[in-house]
């Protein structure tokens, strides 16, 4: 084998070694123009990748990786607020990156059709209330956000719990002895109602926008932004 041969096999696997190596880039989801976002402009609602393209966007509803296991929103669901509370989350996500942090959103918008789903098959966990008892949750009107906190490499950072788990020490009061958890948490919260939300007290992840909290907007209906339930 010749001087040319092997430097390719060296330069070949050099590259290989080095592509193990590399740092993993912030997942996020590019806008998609689609006719719901085109829809939900009439209703006030923008997508929040619109307003804030460095936001990451992970919509477990749209995936198995949710409590029922399996999506119930399309796979290129928007990520839908009104307008007043995506330009609220738009400076929480400043305020974190000038720290070295940012957001990546569990859920936003949520058709009431998959309240009801997620009621029916979930309601025992007790994070889904039923629409007819306790009225409609701030989702179904795009003015609440389910969020974490995560690097300037988009990798979350440790919280209490994950995303509708271990509802029992899910409160936004920490009470456990992880120093870095408790950190994180005051950071995550820090921006959030300096930005203009108030957390959730059951639920660490949920934040409702504070304008809004005595004035329960419409809820929209997922057919009338032709967003179709899986």
């Amino acid at each position: 084998m010749n001087s040319d041969s092997w430097r390719i096999i060296l330069c070949i696997t050099l590259g290989i070694a080095l592509s193990g190596c590399a740092v993993p880039e912030e997942r996020r989801s590019a806008l998609v123009p689609s006719h719901s976002i085109e829809l939900a402009q009439s209703f006030d609602l923008v997508d929040v990748r619109a307003t804030t393209p460095d936001i990451a966007i992970d919509l477990r509803y749209a995936t198995a990786d949710n409590v029922l296991k399996h999506p119930i929103y399309p796979a290129r669901m928007p990520c839908l607020l009104r307008i007043e509370t995506a330009e609220k989350l738009k400076t929480a996500q400043a305020l974190l990156r000038a720290q070295g942090y940012g957001l990546r959103i569990w859920d936003a918008y949520r058709p009431p059709e998959a309240q009801e789903k997620l009621h029916r098959h979930a309601g025992s966990t007790g994070m889904f209330l039923s629409p007819e008892a306790s009225g409609w949750s701030r989702h179904c009107g795009g003015i609440a956000v389910d969020l974490t906190l995560v690097d300037a490499q988009g990798r979350e950072q440790r919280m209490p719990t994950y995303f509708d788990q271990d509802f029992a020490n899910a409160s936004r009061r920490y009470r456990g002895s992880d120093p870095v958890v408790k950190h994180n948490l005051q950071i995550l919260q820090a921006a959030m109602k300096q930005a203009g939300f108030i957390q959730l007290e059951s639920e660490w992840w949920h934040f409702d926008d504070k304008d809004f909290l005595y004035d329960p907007q419409p809820i929209i209906y997922g057919r009338q932004l032709a967003i179709p339930m899986l």
